[in-house]
C-alpha cells in the first residue's frame, strides 16, 4: 500500500513538474518574443481626411506583411511640425515616414517644382497616369536628400478661394493676397496674375484668413472643410485651377536601407494599395466638400472663360522660366 502511494506521489509531482516546467517556458517565450519595430509616419491633415485613413491602410498592411515585425505609429494634424521640419527629421531618421508636398519639398529638391507649376496635367486620369510612370523619376532626387519615395497621393486641382468678391474678371484677381506655401515657382505664379503672394504654413493659414494677413488661397474643396478654411472664405472658383496638388509618400533613406529586402517589396506594395484607396477616397471627399461649403453659405461660382484664358496667357511666361521642357514634355505626353 505504501509502495503504491508511493508511486502515485512521484507521479503527482512529475506531472506538477511538467507543468512548472512547460508554464516557465512559455513565460520565457512570451517576455522573450522580439517586439515589433514601431515607425513613425507624420502628416499634416486631421484624423478624418483621406491621408490619414490610408495611412491607417498602410500601418495595417505593412503589420500585416510583416507578422507584425513593424508597426506604424500615426501622427496627424502636424503634430510633429510643418512639412519642412518632418523632411529634416526624416533626413536624419528621427522621423521614418511623412507625406509631403512639392511646394514644400522644392527646397531640398528644385526639379520637383516641375509639378507646381500651372496646366501641367489636364485631368485626374493623365495626373494619376503621369505620377505613378514618369514621377518616379523624382526618386533619384529624394535619395540624394536621403529620402526615398515610395508613392504619390492625391491633394487635388487647387482652385481659388478668396474672402473679397466673386472672380468675373482677370482685374478681380489683382491686388489679391493670396496665401501659398513658400516656394519661388507659387510666389512668381500669383505675382503674374497681379496678386501678392504671400508664404504661411498650413498650419497657420486659418487664422491668417480670418484676421486678414491674407484674402485668398488655392486649394481644392476637400482640404478647405478639413481645415474649416471655407468659414473665411465666401467665394470659391471651382473652375479657376492654377495647379495641381500632389503628395508624396517618402520613407527615411535610413530607415529604408535598414529593411530587409523582403520588407521593403511590403511596404512598396502597401504604399501602393494604400495610394489608389487615397485617391478614390480623396475624390468622394471632394464631392462632399463642395456640397458642404454651399450649404454653409459659400458662393461657388465657375469664372468665364475669358478669365481663364486670361489666366493661361499671363502663366505662360512662368512655366517657361521653371520647367525643364524635356521634363514637362515627359509629363504631358502620357496619355
Amino acid at each position: 500500500m505504501k509502495k503504491k502511494l508511493f508511486c502515485f506521489a512521484l507521479v503527482v509531482l512529475l506531472i506538477g513538474s511538467m507543468v512548472t516546467f512547460l508554464g516557465c517556458s512559455k513565460k520565457e517565450a512570451a517576455t522573450s518574443a522580439p517586439k515589433p519595430r514601431v515607425l513613425k509616419l507624420g502628416h499634416k491633415m486631421n484624423a478624418t481626411h483621406s491621408w490619414h485613413k490610408a495611412s491607417l491602410m498602410l500601418a495595417d498592411l505593412v503589420k500585416e506583411g510583416t507578422k507584425g515585425e513593424i508597426e506604424i505609429q500615426i501622427y496627424p494634424n502636424s503634430e510633429l511640425g510643418d512639412q519642412k521640419q518632418m523632411t529634416e527629421a526624416a533626413q536624419i531618421a528621427v522621423l521614418d515616414l511623412l507625406l509631403g508636398a512639392p511646394a514644400e519639398f522644392v527646397s531640398f529638391i528644385p526639379e520637383i517644382g516641375v509639378l507646381d507649376l500651372p496646366f501641367i496635367f489636364r485631368d485626374y486620369d493623365h495626373a494619376f497616369k503621369a505620377l505613378d510612370t514618369v514621377g518616379w523619376d523624382f526618386d533619384k532626387a529624394f535619395q540624394t536628400k536621403n529620402l526615398k519615395l515610395l508613392s504619390t497621393w492625391n491633394t487635388g486641382f487647387k482652385n481659388l478661394s478668396n474672402s473679397k468678391k466673386e472672380i468675373k474678371s482677370i482685374n478681380d484677381l489683382k491686388g489679391l493676397k493670396i496665401r501659398i506655401a513658400g516656394n519661388p515657382v507659387l510666389i512668381d505664379t500669383v505675382k503674374a496674375l497681379g496678386a501678392n503672394a504671400i508664404s504661411i504654413p498650413w498650419s497657420e493659414t486659418y487664422i491668417a484668413l480670418q484676421q486678414g494677413t491674407a484674402d485668398a488661397q488655392f486649394n481644392p474643396a476637400g482640404p478647405m472643410v478639413d481645415a474649416k478654411i471655407y468659414e473665411v472664405q465666401k467665394y470659391y472658383s471651382p473652375n479657376l485651377v492654377i495647379q495641381y496638388g500632389a503628395e508624396q509618400l517618402v520613407m527615411s533613406l535610413k530607415t529604408w536601407n535598414s529593411l530587409t529586402a523582403e520588407q521593403q517589396k511590403i511596404f512598396l506594395a502597401a504604399a501602393d494599395k494604400a495610394k489608389e484607396y487615397q485617391r478614390k477616397e480623396s475624390m468622394l471627399e471632394e464631392e462632399k466638400a463642395l456640397q458642404k461649403m454651399k450649404d454653409f453659405g459659400c458662393v461657388v461660382t465657375d469664372v468665364p472663360q475669358t478669365v481663364l484664358d486670361d489666366v493661361k496667357r499671363l502663366l505662360t511666361p512662368v512655366a517657361e522660366k521653371y520647367g525643364d521642357p524635356a521634363m514637362i514634355k515627359k509629363l504631358q505626353d502620357v496619355k
